[in-house]
């Protein structure tokens, strides 16, 4: 399997923060940024996004790569929520991540040290190509909850793998064990997934599944919520929301947003 570098590289867009705060959200700790930067990116989930628009994925991954094999490319973030931040897209038009790209994702997010993000459409993505946002950084949220087991789990699980339930009041499952595994098992979560977005994080040897009910949790976050805010790290782009915001409105958010826990 061919990995993407995970060495730091300069022509990485700089993360620029305006302000950060931080708080404490189902018991574990999230941090808060105003990043303005990120209320210039085109294909934003507002309430006024058209139905369809010419993809520029094909233009993005032609003109900004830095890394490709047979099968992925790599570009930098040009409105990152980290730094270091590079996106993985797979050469193929394709809307959700099929077995290899799911593998090289995790198999980075292992060799670095850090995470993998994913959002789909419907759940923050602003392009409707498979993309993974890939991170050279931990965060302390996911790995601070509560997990217990799942009484009756929604897929036959691959050889060395585990699924857990964070014990929090929405449905985020834990898939643990080796990349491969993981990559199997998030396929086969996403044929079980009955909702028609959702986030993947993966992180420390996990991968997280949000399936989603709702795109913008709004009043109580009005951004399109996705794999960064499950990671930990809630992005606003506008100051007065990111100045009034409070734990409670981030535990109501992440509820509203998602769907009922599985038992």
């Amino acid at each position: 399997m061919n990995l993407p570098p995970t060495a730091p590289d300069a022509r990485l867009q700089p993360f620029a923060v305006a302000a950060q705060r931080t708080l404490v959200v189902f018991g574990a700790p999230v941090e808060l940024v105003f990043v303005p930067e990120r209320q210039r990116r085109q294909g934003r989930a507002t309430s006024d996004r058209p139905a369809l628009a010419r993809s520029r994925a094909a233009t993005i991954v032609a003109e900004e790569g830095l890394w490709r094999d047979e099968r992925h490319a790599v570009t930098p973030n040009r409105y990152p929520f980290a730094a270091q931040q590079r996106i993985l897209w797979p050469l193929a038009v394709q809307r959700e991540p099929d077995r290899p790209m799911w593998q090289v994702a995790g198999a980075w997010a292992d060799a670095a040290g850090g995470t993998a993000l994913l959002n789909s459409v419907g759940a923050a993505a602003t392009i409707a190509r498979a993309h993974a946002h890939l991170l050279p950084e931990r965060l302390g949220f996911l790995p601070a909850l509560r997990t217990r087991p799942l009484r009756e789990p929604p897929i036959d699980l691959p050889p060395a793998t585990e699924l857990v339930a964070a014990d929090v009041p929405f449905c985020l499952l834990g898939v643990r064990g080796p990349a491969e595994g993981r990559a199997e098992a998030l396929l086969r979560l996403g044929e079980a997934r009955l909702t028609a977005a959702g986030n993947v994080v993966v992180q420390d040897g996990t991968a997280w599944l949000y399936p989603r009910r709702l795109e913008t949790p709004a009043p109580h976050f009005p951004f399109a919520l996705g794999a960064a805010e499950v990671w930990g790290r809630w992005c606003y782009g506008e100051r007065a929301p990111f100045d009034a915001a409070t734990a409670v409105d981030l535990e109501r958010a992440l509820v509203a947003a998602g769907a009922e826990p599985l038992p």
